[in-house]
């Protein structure tokens, strides 16, 4: 079933941005996309899997653990579609001091400093849809992709799409309110998530030009010394294997809007997003009054 709203309250602002990666271009099946045959950039690290990926399944741990940055990863129109959604369901919300978080899989919005139900906002509201039928393909498109991008860095051949996979936007102009708003703290992603085996993070902002600051940043597990740094860049993908091998954090947004969509997965059949759960988050983001 579906997490309920509280369900990312703490979790999702603690990993507002988590870009990961490997050292070769993943590759990708004929007629991928735009990922298929993109280079990748500087910031790929190989590390070695630690002792609890044992555990996962055999057709979903990873035969190699590590980061990778795959630039170019969506096209144009995927980008803006990417974006749209993110714009339609923000707009009945906001976070009150800096993140503003949308999960698509729960219905979880930022208000202020609680969260609220995106689609119970579009309709009580009357609103348009949350998005149009070629922005909801162009999803579901991005997330297939990024599962094969993972299970080819990775060697994972069956990895499950997980919740909570969120859009978060970093407002520079705002201070934090709380705890929760302090995004820039490292984390990792396991211990703070539990179903995480693989994260994806894809960036929809441009670095310098949307944003200052804000680079993820990849810390050693020993001493929490930075080892690699990644600029975020409009339809950048960075994916990594989300375990105690990779902290992370990420630099403070100083100004401007900073805007990620987060793809996770797991290796936990049970706590897989079920494999209707887009079809049902497009019915809900629809008007009843437009039905």
């Amino acid at each position: 079933g579906r997490m309920g709203l509280l369900a990312v309250s703490v979790g999702v602002f603690a990993c507002l941005a988590a870009p990961w990666l490997l050292r070769r271009t993943p590759t990708a099946p004929a007629g991928a996309g735009p990922g298929a045959s993109a280079g990748t950039a500087a910031g790929d690290v190989d590390t070695p899997c630690g002792e609890a990926y044992r555990a996962m399944a055999a057709d979903c741990r990873p035969s190699r653990c590590g980061q990778r940055v795959i630039d170019d990863f969506v096209s144009a129109e995927e980008l803006a579609a990417l974006r749209a959604i993110a714009r339609a369901g923000m707009a009945h919300g906001g976070g009150g001091g800096g993140p503003t978080v949308l999960d698509l899989s729960s219905g979880a919005l930022s208000l202020g400093t609680q969260f609220v139900s995106v689609f119970h906002k579009v309709n009580a509201t009357g609103s348009p849809p949350l998005a149009t039928p070629a922005q909801w393909a162009a999803l579901e498109r991005v997330y297939a992709r990024i599962a094969a991008a993972v299970s080819a860095a990775f060697g994972a051949r069956d990895p499950r799409l997980t919740a909570p996979t969120f859009w978060s936007r970093i407002d520079g102009g705002k201070a934090p309110r709380s705890a929760h708003d302090e995004y820039w703290h490292a984390h990792v992603d396991t211990e703070q998530y539990g179903s995480f085996a693989y994260t994806g993070l894809l960036y929809l902002s441009d670095a310098g030009a949307d944003f200052s600051g804000g680079d993820f940043e990849l810390l050693h597990p020993d001493n929490g010394t930075a080892r690699a740094a990644v600029r975020p860049r409009a339809g950048r993908l960075n994916v990594f294997t989300s375990g105690p091998e990779h902290p992370h954090r990420v630099r403070r947004v100083t100004q401007g809007e900073r805007l990620t969509l987060t793809v996770p997965f797991t290796c936990d059949e049970a706590r897989a997003l079920p494999g209707d759960w887009l079809r049902e988050a497009q019915a809900a983001g629809a008007t009843r009054q437009a039905r």
